[in-house]
């Protein structure tokens, strides 16, 4: 980090801890993930959901370098955690 620019340094911090924003905003727009003792089976498939949007998010933030397939994961994984399309 020393000698580094400090822009990048702050945007690869970003795209590595954007999961720790969008966590709780996802326990907000899938509250079965809160509800483990009354559903099990509904909060783990919105605790599933979550993951998988999360995990097609950090791949468009951090895997991807190309603008296209960027936005396109990104978006995905968005569209995966705050609606009910999958599941």
């Amino acid at each position: 980090m020393i000698g580094e620019n400090w822009l990048k340094v702050a945007l690869t911090a970003m795209a590595l801890g954007i999961g720790l924003y969008i966590m709780p905003l996802g326990m907000v727009a899938n509250p079965d993930m809160l509800r483990l003792s009354d559903a099990p089976l509904a909060a783990l498939l919105a605790t599933a959901r979550v993951a998988l949007g999360l995990t097609l998010l950090s791949s468009g933030l951090i895997g991807a370098r190309r603008p296209i397939p960027t936005i396109a994961l990104c978006a995905a994984g968005l569209t995966v955690v705050f609606s009910g399309l999958w599941f």
